[in-house]
């Protein structure tokens, strides 16, 4: 997570860490390519397979229909 927050990630955080876990990491689009890099450059050094990296967008939130 550090390693994204390093190349100017705005947030980041780690989820279901006991079997491997995800972490999610906030950021504008135009630095989501090269935040992935650095991520998976930061696996490498630790002698870690690559991560599989998704990104999701941001829906509108929930609002009532009636």
């Amino acid at each position: 997570m550090s390693a994204g927050v390093e190349v100017g990630a705005l947030g980041a955080r780690m989820t279901g860490g006991g079997f491997g876990g995800s972490a999610i990491v906030l950021v504008e689009e135009s630095a989501a390519e090269k935040t992935a890099e650095a991520i998976a450059g930061a696996f490498a050094t630790a002698g870690h397979r690559d991560p599989r990296v998704f990104t999701a967008v941001p829906s509108v939130g929930a609002r009532r229909l009636v």
